[in-house]
């Protein structure tokens, strides 16, 4: 979206027609910018933002979704800073567990299943 990377959750999805031309589009609930002391001492490694619920609605095209993730519900302590309720950023939840068990991923292609209408997103 507007060039930078976003995450977001999907709330549903629709699908309009007019004049001949068709598009996909998801309702998303944006989550804030990352929070940049939790990034910085983490080396970019904690992808820590905060849920904006309804307050940041956006329709988007499907076709931008680039990734569906997991938004993990985490308090950090950031010092000068009021503890409050963050998401951190986890992919692929429980890929490790099943690559032990010798499962492996199914390739879906480029389609959006049902089951993730209730995931969460990554959008550009």
């Amino acid at each position: 979206m507007n060039g930078k990377i976003w995450i977001a959750e999907v709330y549903f999805f629709i699908y309009l027609s007019r004049n001949s031309s068709d598009i996909a589009l998801a309702l998303v609930s944006l989550y804030s910018r990352l929070d940049p002391t939790l990034l910085r001492v983490s080396v970019n490694m904690l992808w820590s933002c905060k849920y904006q619920r309804d307050s940041a609605l956006k329709f988007v095209e499907v076709k931008c979704i680039q990734a569906i993730i997991a938004m993990i519900p985490h308090i950090p302590v950031i010092e000068g800073q009021e503890a409050c309720e963050h998401f951190f950023l986890v992919e692929k939840p429980g890929l490790d567990v099943a690559m032990m068990a010798g499962m492996e991923e199914a390739m879906i292609g480029e389609g959006i299943g049902i089951d993730s209408i209730h995931s969460n997103v990554t959008t550009v």
